[in-house]
């Protein structure tokens, strides 16, 4: 009797040093840092505001949390072979945590999938991929904010008349999204004739010389739904350029100092816009407290808001057209 309440005691003492061990682990990893995290954005290109803003937004929370961040990407969106390129190094390095704004929805499907098992940490930030389950999603609700400017532009038409979206690189998760909340939108309209949706490469140049086809062979085009910021740029200019702002009612996704500029003109009739700025915040936030094993929704919507040029300079508005960190 006395030997079994001996190993009994030795039983519970073994049972008392694991509990305590697991729960200084657990502890520790409540409270350890990342070593680093990487942004891979779709474009590190300077004039591509939407993703210098999700940058910053980044940043200053990797600030905040006393964590190196680096942002590592192509220069153009259709790079799709760099980017996986980007992301395949990173996965080698053993990061810790990885922000990926994902330029095709099954390109980068395999590489993510290889990240995770390595027990890297991934979100991703705007786009994502398919068919990887149960990973976090930091974004905009794309298909209802496409479903709102289409809901606006239709109101500009008086629900008649021919119109179209210029879309960026197809394949992308937020291109195929908001295709679909433009589509479900204007197909309520009887009387409006929609166009076959036209993708670009996703630079502002080649976007432009689409614009100008599709108005050369839609004489009588009434509206343009323009997809992203480098697309809208690129409608705002070559509409301008052909003098048909009077003909042409054009909504957008995004804001840019040009789409301001063509906002005030009656260039451009509405704006989504995003923010981008949360976005980067809202990742880097969700990918620290997932890193240390705290549960994190898989969808972080990071919101929009719908601008025209009697809104344009309302405060809360100039905010999100203007991000500044103090």
């Amino acid at each position: 009797m006395k030997k079994r309440n001996k190993q009994t005691i030795v039983g519970l003492i073994i049972g008392l040093i694991a509990l305590s061990l697991l729960g200084a682990y657990s502890i520790d990893r409540q409270n350890r840092l990342p070593r680093k995290i990487v942004l891979i954005p779709k474009s590190v290109s300077p004039d591509f505001e939407f993703w210098q803003t999700v940058k910053m937004g980044a940043e200053l929370a990797a600030k905040e949390e006393n964590i190196i961040i680096e942002t590592r990407g192509a220069m153009f969106e259709k790079n799709i072979s760099e980017q996986k390129q980007i992301l395949e190094k990173a996965i080698e390095e053993e990061v810790d945590i990885i922000l990926l704004a994902a330029t095709n929805v099954d390109a980068l499907r395999e590489l993510v999938e290889r990240a995770r098992k390595k027990g890297i940490t991934l979100l991703t930030v705007d786009s994502t991929v398919e068919g990887v389950p149960h990973i976090t999603k930091v974004a905009t609700d794309n298909v209802q904010g496409a479903a709102i400017l289409t809901r606006h532009l239709a109101e500009l038409l008086e629900s008649q008349g021919e119109v179209i979206m210029i879309n960026f690189v197809e394949g992308a998760s937020t291109a195929k999204e908001r295709a679909t909340g433009y589509e479900r939108e204007i197909s309520q309209y009887k009387e409006i004739i929609m166009h076959p949706t036209v993708y670009t490469q996703g630079t502002t140049a080649d976007a432009y010389e689409a614009t100008k086809n599709v108005l050369k062979k839609y004489p009588e085009l009434k509206g343009i739904v323009a997809a992203n910021q480098q697309v809208t740029d690129a409608v705002c200019e070559a509409v301008e350029e052909m003098g048909l702002q009077s003909q042409v009612s054009v909504v957008g996704f995004d804001s840019s100092q040009t789409i301001i500029y063509a906002l005030e003109r009656d260039i451009i009739d509405a704006i989504i816009v995003q923010k981008p700025f949360n976005m980067g915040y809202l990742a880097v936030k969700n990918g620290l407290q997932a890193y240390r094993g705290k549960k994190i929704p898989e969808y972080v919507d990071t919101g929009y808001k719908l601008i025209n040029k009697e809104t344009l300079y309302l405060t809360e508005n100039q905010k999100l057209l203007y991000p500044i960190i103090k």
